[in-house]
């Protein structure tokens, strides 16, 4: 785990920087910071997969888009679906249920969002919209 940067410092996440750059069937991912307390990384949708799995977290987890439109579905009905848009910030409650993903699905250009959240060793997120 790397230190926490003394130095300001510009990732430009639409130019797809970050460290550790993985690339998976429900999309791309970046971290832009970890520490010990606190990560956030950068997700690219495009042409991806729907992942058939939620996504869940014993954490507060919050998502900003930056660039496109983002479709999240939640696995508990009374949650209607919600689609965000650039500067919408959509704040996971621990243990929420849900899946993440380019909208609308033809969309010409991709879907970019940061999303932070604190790092717990009991931090088991399956199936991630983050980490794709």
């Amino acid at each position: 785990m790397k230190a926490i940067a003394r130095r300001p410092k510009v990732i430009r996440s639409l130019r797809k920087e970050g460290q550790r750059l993985r690339h998976r069937p429900t999309g791309d991912v970046a971290t832009v910071h970890r520490d010990p307390a606190f990560e956030v990384v950068w997700v690219r949708k495009q042409g991806e997969s729907i992942d058939p799995h939620w996504f869940t977290s014993p954490n507060v987890d919050v998502l900003t888009v930056v660039q496109g439109r983002l479709r999240v579905e939640f696995a508990d009905a009374r949650d209607r679906p919600r689609i965000l848009s650039v500067g919408d910030i959509l704040v996971l409650p621990p243990k929420a249920k849900c899946r993440a993903y380019r909208w609308p699905r033809n969309a010409r250009g991709p879907t970019v969002f940061v999303a932070a959240y604190p790092v717990r060793r009991t931090r088991r997120a399956s199936h991630s919209p983050h980490s794709a």
